[in-house]
């Protein structure tokens, strides 16, 4: 394990890189996968030493080689958190007996694909379809191919989820809930099945809760204010996978 921790952090910091780049295209009406990266301010292409992962960041300390504006510290938090959490999912599945390398693809792929709803949501309130869509593909052919079992309880698992969400959709008015998170709903049925959506939503909406009392209680938000519910669905949905089961026994022997 010496030399694969360094490795993986490496790959989690590439992705992370990607991610962010991702999630800004995603959210400008750009081509996911087309043209070199480019400065948001002053649209200047940037070199090869200028996209270095953390690196750059360090080394033009946190400014645009070009205009001088300031980089976001969205850009090195989210290749950190890449890094963290490739490492722990890697870690994760090892310990669990799944050195598969498809088994380790499909979650780190999850994992990367709950990245881009978390911060695309927590950046700019959207939840983008590319992302879900694509998870629920893959998802569907990892299970039709690997864990056939499971194919139909989990779609209705999905189904279900998405269509709780639409109900809190249609009763709020679409105040408390958008079609993101409904769509989100879905895919986290699919990819956790049951019971592991229960204790998701259950994660979500207590976090949620939680960290909107404390907003409004140090002043930050105003009840009734909007608070994207994306960051904390994929979250939850991220420690279901690796730790449902634990949760779920926990829960059991309080009860």
């Amino acid at each position: 394990m010496g030399i694969i921790l360094p490795v993986l952090f490496l790959i989690g910091l590439v992705f992370g890189s990607f991610l962010n780049c991702l999630v800004y295209r995603l959210n400008h009406g750009l081509s996911p996968l087309g043209g070199r990266s480019f400065c948001p301010k002053c649209k200047h292409k940037l070199s090869w030493k200028d996209n270095l992962p953390l690196v750059s960041f360090v080394l033009l300390r946190g400014r645009c080689r070009y205009c001088r504006s300031p980089i976001s510290w969205q850009y090195p938090l989210v290749e950190l958190g890449t890094a963290i959490v490739t490492l722990l999912t890697v870690s994760f599945l090892l310990r669990a007996g799944q050195p598969n390398l498809v088994v380790v693809g499909f979650w780190l792929l999850v994992t990367y694909g709950l990245l881009v709803v978390f911060v695309s949501d927590f950046l700019y309130s959207t939840i983008p379809d590319e992302g879900v869509f694509s998870l629920v593909g893959l998802a569907c052919l990892y299970f039709l191919f690997f864990q056939p079992f499971l194919v139909v309880p989990n779609l209705f698992s999905g189904l279900g989820a998405a269509g709780f969400f639409w109900a809190l959709m249609a009763v709020t008015g679409g105040k408390g809930m958008g079609m993101g998170d409904v769509k989100l709903a879905g895919l986290m049925g699919l990819i956790l099945g049951w019971p592991g959506i229960v204790i998701a939503l259950y994660l979500a909406f207590l976090t949620g809760a939680l960290v909107g009392v404390i907003l409004i209680l140090t002043g930050r938000k105003r009840f009734g204010q909007h608070l994207p519910f994306g960051p904390f669905l994929a979250t939850a949905t991220w420690i279901t996978i690796f730790w449902g089961d634990k949760i779920s026994s926990w829960v059991q022997t309080w009860l």
